[in-house]
């Protein structure tokens, strides 16, 4: 039976590595990587992944448009695969993600060599369009919305996500709904990937409770706007309800979610963050700007008086409850005062962690043909005072840790320590581990004391 067995795993290494290597390198948000690893289902029958482009038979790269940054990147590395398509020339390369959605056709016009694009709705057609290709069709772009969930291929949740260099299976991402209503006036998402779509619970439910038997200890829940799930299904659901069925399905310890939006923020979400114990004690709250002027004109639908009405209400019952957010600088229109009360507003809620940019217009978005009377540097002038402010405070918090205690869940290697593992604390900061310890192991969740922290990290010892 022994020798049975290993015929058996010889048979399944030889099959693997004779299928043709397929790399993806993905840019921007955590919906971004939840595509990509459903790119690797999708391709698995014929493609296993490889960690470099020069070891591919097909690349794809998968996109962001929410700043310019990322779309740069996209260009730069189509320049630098032309080298090695030119010693490669049966390689294939592919265009997805929100770029793709938003440039469509446009892509192949301006990059050749790009041998298809496909859009944010069409993962499920990447196995038609490599074939058209392969048969000799020109380069193909399917970028067309569908309002219906393309729901994941069968087995996606089974997917072993060692095989993409990732650390084991502790944390697990799930997608509860994909696209955006808001329509805030800077933001090309609900261009790129439609109006806002809810994934049924019972799908949601069967990929956590995979998850889970895999090993997964934490759930991160993912949306544009979390807690507006389930507002367009029938009969309605609520964010509240599907956190409930989540936390009360066995072997799920912990429960994060991004982001959730101020406008839609009730006190029964409150009540349910600040009571269950599974819950994390930490909130991702994007404020964008401390300025009901610029909020204004953002079209974000809510004054600083809201925001902070909620932060107070959880802190008020969670003092040790952990804020993040984002902001962004320089928003056509933003004054010097208006600034001023951004910082004002990092000042009152001493936000844990800040994700702060310069603005950068959009194009096709109603902010890129309002009148800009900054400067890029002046910009950056603003950027680079607003990271100072948070530096300093993301350094006390780290400080207010030292000395206390916590509980970890033990998520990674440490790189730096030999046999020594890191996880991250509830309110989401890292915490490593500098010697081995028998109760430190993957996946478990230990009782720590906060021995010391670094630059951006805390030091654990078991308690």
């Amino acid at each position: 039976m022994r020798d049975e067995m290993q015929s058996s795993e010889q048979r399944g290494d030889s099959q693997e590595a004779e299928k043709k290597g397929v790399y993806i390198r993905t840019f921007g948000c955590h919906m971004n990587e939840y595509d990509t690893q459903k790119l690797y289902k999708i391709l698995e029958k014929e493609y296993r992944p490889v960690d470099a482009p020069e070891k591919a038979d097909l690349v794809l790269i998968n996109t962001c448009s929410v700043r310019e940054k990322p779309e740069q990147k996209l260009y730069s590395m189509l320049g630098e695969m032309k080298p090695l398509r030119a010693q490669r020339p049966d390689m294939m390369i592919g265009v997805c993600g929100c770029v793709a959605q938003q440039e469509g056709e446009r892509i192949l016009k301006n990059a050749r060599g790009v041998d298809f694009v496909f859009g944010t709705h069409n993962l499920s057609l990447v196995p038609s369009l490599i074939q058209l290709r392969k048969n000799g069709a020109p380069p193909q772009a399917a970028v067309d919305y569908r309002e219906e969930w393309e729901e994941l291929p069968l087995g996606f949740a089974d997917h072993d996500p060692t095989r993409l260099g990732q650390a084991g299976h502790v944390t697990a991402f799930v997608s509860i709904s994909r696209g955006c209503n808001k329509n805030c006036t800077y933001c090309i998402v609900p261009t790129t990937r439609g109006p806002e779509v809810s994934r049924s619970l019972e799908e949601i439910e069967r990929e956590v409770r995979i998850a889970v038997h895999r090993g997964s200890k934490e759930i991160v829940l993912l949306g544009q706007t979390v807690n507006s799930y389930g507002l367009d299904l029938s009969p309605r659901m609520t964010f509240v309800k599907l956190l409930d069925r989540v936390a009360a399905i066995p072997g799920v310890e912990r429960i994060r979610f991004t982001s959730p939006h101020p406008q839609e923020v009730r006190q029964d979400f409150i009540d349910f963050v600040v009571s269950n114990p599974k819950v994390c004690r930490h909130i991702h709250m994007p404020l964008q700007s401390g300025s009901d002027r610029v909020l204004r004109l953002m079209n974000r639908n809510y004054r600083r008086s809201k925001y902070l009405s909620i932060i107070e209400a959880l802190k008020d019952r969670v003092p040790e409850m952990a804020i993040t957010t984002d902001i962004i600088v320089g928003f056509p229109g933003e004054t010097e005062e208006d600034f001023r009360q951004t910082l004002e507003v990092m000042e009152l809620v001493q936000f844990d962690n800040s994700y702060s940019y310069a603005f950068s217009p959009r194009p096709g978005t109603p902010a890129a043909e309002m009148e800009e009377a900054l400067t890029q540097e002046q910009k950056l002038e603003r950027l680079q005072e607003l990271q100072a402010l948070q530096e300093k405070l993301t350094d006390a918090k780290l400080n207010s840790w030292v000395g206390r205690e916590a509980e970890v869940l033990v998520d990674n290697h440490n790189r730096l320590h030999e046999n020594c593992f890191q996880g991250r604390i509830s309110q989401n900061f890292v915490a490593n581990f500098l010697q081995p310890h028998e109760a430190v192991t993957l996946g478990s969740l230990v009782k720590v004391r906060i021995a010391d922290r670094k630059r951006f990290t805390l030091i654990a010892e078991p308690a």
